[in-house]
């Protein structure tokens, strides 16, 4: 099996000054994913913009939408062909990744909220659909509930119940999250490992390389390369 390459961005808020200087890396990337909040509070136009930003240097682009983002940002997602909302994509060399987008809901009524319930229903189908596939990689804005990547200045966690019960359920390789700026970093649910790269804006992203030798996966930050 040929390495596969895999750039993941999050909570991107139309900042965008960290493309020239990542450009070369999100280049040599087989895809890349956007894991959610494209805009700040934005709508269809802003998103389109963002996503054509990142697709000038790599085509192969595939996002789900954030909890800040309107809901035309999904329809933008669907009409574009590179939605992964309750969907999945088989990458290639059966590597499946299945995605849900928005997050739970939140104190501050931002416009794309789901209930526990929905984002189950939405996640479990993509999940089941690439139960086949020899690796199984996992995008949603929201990370799994209590872990060290969905913990708020608080300390409390916010995650999604659902995604930590699916992640149990159905243990995919690896699951890619945001939504929870600080909470920067890497935990393992089971045999699944769970990484937040932070805010784009502040040049965090994940590097996954799939290979025969199996998955591995990193967050990096381009301000420390």
């Amino acid at each position: 099996m040929e390495t596969l390459r895999i750039f993941a961005a999050s909570d991107i808020h139309e900042r965008l000054d960290h493309l020239g200087p990542l450009s070369e890396t999100i280049e040599a990337a087989h895809w890349v994913l956007l894991l959610g909040d494209l805009t700040q509070f934005g709508h269809a136009a802003q998103a389109a913009r963002v996503l054509d930003a990142f697709r000038r240097i790599n085509p192969q682009v595939l996002a789900v939408p954030g909890n800040v983002d309107h809901p035309d940002v999904l329809d933008l997602l669907v009409s574009e062909g590179v939605s992964l909302h309750g969907s999945h994509r088989i990458l290639e060399d059966q590597v499946g990744v299945a995605g849900v987008g928005a997050s739970t809901p939140t104190p501050f009524g931002t416009p794309m909220e789901l209930s526990e319930e929905e984002i189950y229903r939405r996640l479990e189908v993509p999940l089941r659909a690439i139960g086949s596939c020899d690796v199984r990689l996992v995008i949603s804005h929201t990370p799994p509930r209590d872990t060290r990547v969905d913990r708020i200045r608080s300390g409390l966690h916010a995650g999604s119940r659902s995604v930590r019960r699916l992640i149990e359920e159905h243990s995919p390789d690896l699951l890619l999250s945001g939504h929870i700026h600080e909470a920067v970093g890497e935990d393992t649910v089971g045999r699944t490992r769970i990484l937040n790269p932070g805010p784009f804006g502040r040049g965090g992203f994940v590097w996954v390389e799939v290979s025969a030798d199996g998955v591995s996966a990193a967050c990096r930050c381009v301000s420390a390369r």
